[in-house]
């Protein structure tokens, strides 16, 4: 239906030409522009040379064919349209049918397949312009039923082709059935009778805009294959950019840690020599800084496999006081350093034998007391752990961490868990960190089926609370027994300035069956002693806080002493730092005997039990010192092949066991290593998997292979790797070793895992 000059031959007639675009006028407000002989109300009598019998037969025919086309279903629209404007044509015994679709601004329609029956060739790229045709664009878009011009002539829709169309390919008639999609015009299937008039019948515009519908499928289907073609390209392009960072960060880390292992290996060696008190402070800022390095390698790796989906939560049995007794122990220094209270309280109706991450809750522990402990300056923080008061489940618990900080505002409340991001600039320049902490907590939370949230108050302080959903074990009880003690009815009176410390400490000792009465002070104390004394029901023990405003826990003991109240009453002293000088005071004063803060239920359990031993039996109360565990004497040491190329690492290896028994050799390679191993003889192998000339997993490989093939039992091999990637740990176990280590290495780490070794082979 393109515009064209008279041609001069036939085959000049068929050739379409290109036309410009104009712009198309709204056509939907136009009224619509009828033919009499055309109007759809008052149609014209029709003729076929078909009965409706034969032709519904063959219109059946012609679907069935579509149907089983593999063009019109793969997705490909130059086949589709090929297939349709055929079937169009036979079904309608037309000698020219055709597709054209609207541009994008419904400005103009592109012929995208045109069939010529009489030669079957087929053509496209013909443009048609609304402005040049504006009484059949208006029709096209607003009438409801195909344009039936009988007479394409005189039906004033199609009349304006007549003299650079219609006449030129000698077309009498036009059948143009509307392609809709989604409820809107998008193009039309044209089928055009070249000679005189026709009489379209109404089966014949059914099944042309029958076969439209299919233009519209064809259409469809070809978007659904895009779609699917962009999705898998997004995915791909997403696979490789995820890989590429993942192999950047594996890269980095390695570059990084290599080195971070000499460096905190050494800052520990020397922290165990004879130091002046400016160089051991010099020497704890230099580990400081070691580890907050160290801190930020691990959070960007986490993030990188929490963004990329790559974190697989174990479930495994662990024991929850366990596990937070031993966050607490971590930070307790730090928070000791800044003068800080640091307590915890395990609510008796949690709990503790669980199913889950041990680890991943463990480090969403330590990230949010972390949190807490670096942006509080003075005051305490209080971590409790309790059932999760909004889910009625088993399982579900909550961690709720309060401190005495700066606060976060209001409107910052979701801003602070993006990544590197924390309330203020500002805050970032004083306080340090990358504020990726919360960033990883909240995403671990998520996967543990809970949420983070926090509630503050600006200059008041913060409550991180992070709730999780975890299995319980069939067993119950701890999973360690603790050591048995008897406190039914012994009166004990708990003396700290912190509320916390002492609701924690009465709850403990009353799931004990002690009999238990606190005091915030000093003076407080001393009055409710001889209160209990004057009424015959005098303290058997007394928890004492050692640093106290006003009357210090020494000063207290002083003032039971000079009153007479001290007969009969154990003292242990509750110490908020390891200060040598109040641990020689507290035995210099012949106490019970002292403990750090924070407090563990199980040292708790031993102190008291020790001390209320010692009271009864005074002799008992010297014992000898407790001695290193040596190796039986019917065992031989290892003789150990360490497989290294960095010469700093050999160095810190060996320095790690200069005061063992153990014997160890060192290879620069994995070949060497190889070497080395078949002509000697070796109980364990440290086996570096980032080598020169010959890596660790191939090394290991070869080393098992040789086993084999001269029927040896396998030697223990320990890889050690500076890529702390969950992949890197299962790529390691293939290749054949028993286990692995991240470095950096620490010394008691590594005399732990060769102490296991040992076991093993003993």
């Amino acid at each position: 239906m393109a515009r064209h000059q008279r041609p001069s031959t036939r085959q000049e007639r068929n050739t379409p030409r290109r036309i410009s675009r104009p712009s198309l006028p709204p056509p939907a407000r136009q009224p619509k522009i009828q033919a009499k002989s055309a109007s759809p109300k008052k149609r014209p009598p029709r003729a076929s040379s078909d009965d409706p019998t034969t032709l519904l037969s063959r219109y059946q025919n012609t679907l069935r064919k579509l149907s089983q086309s593999e063009g019109l279903n793969s997705g490909e629209l130059e086949q589709a349209f090929r297939v349709i404007t055929e079937a169009c044509a036979q079904l309608l015994h037309a000698e020219r049918t055709s597709i054209w679709l609207f541009d994008e601004h419904r400005t103009s329609i592109t012929l995208m397949d045109l069939f010529r029956a009489t030669d079957r060739s087929h053509s496209a790229g013909s443009v048609l312009h609304a402005s040049d045709h504006p009484a059949y664009f208006r029709a096209l878009i607003t009438e409801e039923w195909a344009i039936a011009a009988h007479d394409a002539h005189r039906d004033p829709r199609t009349r304006e082709f007549l003299t650079d169309y219609l006449v030129p390919l000698d077309i009498g008639a036009m059948l143009d059935a509307p392609i809709r999609q989604k409820g809107r015009v998008v193009g039309v299937l044209c089928t055009e009778h070249v000679g005189g008039s026709r009489q379209w019948t109404v089966y014949e515009e059914q099944f042309t805009s029958s076969l439209a519908t299919m233009v519209t499928l064809a259409l469809e289907a070809a978007e659904r294959r895009q779609t699917e073609t962009d999705l898998r390209l997004a995915k791909e392009a997403a696979e490789v950019a995820s890989k590429a960072k993942s192999e950047f960060l594996a890269s980095v880390s390695h570059e990084i840690r290599t080195p971070m292992n000499t460096i905190i290996g050494m800052a520990d060696l020397l922290w165990e020599t004879d130091l002046t008190p400016e160089q051991r402070k010099y020497l704890r800022t230099f580990r400081r800084a070691g580890s907050n390095l160290l801190m930020l390698i691990n959070d960007i790796l986490d993030l990188s496999k929490v963004e990329a989906g790559h974190i697989e939560l174990e479930a495994i049995e662990f024991d929850l006081n366990d596990l937070v007794e031993k966050a607490i122990e971590i930070l307790a220094m730090r928070a000791n350093e800044k003068g800080l209270e640091l307590a915890c309280h395990l609510s008796p109706d949690v709990p503790c034998a669980l199913i889950g991450d041990p680890n991943r809750l463990h480090q969403i522990l330590i990230n949010l007391i972390s949190n807490a402990i670096k942006f509080t300056d003075s005051g305490s923080i209080v971590v409790e752990v309790t059932n999760d008061r909004d889910k009625d489940s088993p399982g579900a618990i909550r961690f709720s961490v309060t401190d005495t900080g700066i606060g976060v505002p209001e409107d910052m409340f979701e801003t602070i868990f993006e990544s590197f991001t924390q309330a203020h600039a500002s805050t970032s320049r004083k306080y340090g960190g990358t504020g990726l902490g919360l960033t990883i907590s909240r995403q671990l939370a998520k996967l543990m089926h809970g949420h983070i949230w926090v509630e503050s108050t600006v200059g008041r302080g913060s409550t991180f609370h992070c709730s999780v959903h975890l299995g319980i074990q069939r067993r119950t009880g701890p999973a360690s027994p603790l050591i048995p003690i008897d406190l039914c009815n012994v009166r004990t009176l708990v003396v700290d300035d912190h509320p916390a410390n002492r609701t924690i400490l009465k709850e403990t000792l009353a799931s004990w069956n002690a009999v238990v009465t606190d005091a915030s002070n000093g003076k407080d104390a001393v009055d409710e002693l001889r209160g209990a004394s004057d009424a015959s029901q005098p303290y058997q023990l007394m928890l004492l806080d050692c640093r106290m405003p006003d009357m210090d826990g020494f000063a207290v003991v002083e003032q039971i002493r000079q009153a007479h109240l001290a007969e009969g009453l154990t003292i242990v002293m509750l110490a908020s730092h390891q200060w040598a000088d109040d641990i020689a005071r507290t035995y210099d004063m012949g106490l019970g005997g002292y403990m750090v803060k924070p407090i563990r239920r199980s040292d708790l359990l031993q102190t008291i039990s020790i001390a209320l031993d010692r009271k009864k039996n005074p002799t008992a109360a010297r014992s000898a010192p407790p001695q290193v565990a040596a190796l039986p004497n019917s065992t031989r040491p290892l003789h150990i092949l360490l497989v290294e190329d960095s010469p700093d690492n050999q160095f810190l290896i060996r320095s790690y066991l200069k005061h063992t028994p153990y014997r160890m050799d060192i290879a620069d390679d994995g070949a060497a290593g190889v070497d080395k191993f078949k002509s000697g003889r070796y109980d364990l192998i440290l086996m570096d998997m980032q080598m020169p000339v010959m890596d660790g997993y191939e090394a290991t490989r070869t080393i098992r292979a040789w086993e084999a093939d001269h029927d040896l039992p396998p030697t223990q091999i320990v890889a050690l790797t500076a890529l702390a990637l969950k992949e890197e740990g299962e790529r390691i176990l293939q290749s054949g070793c028993n286990a692995h280590m991240t470095k950096p290495v620490r010394k008691q780490t590594l005399l732990e895992v060769l102490q296991a070794c040992q076991g093993l082979r003993s």
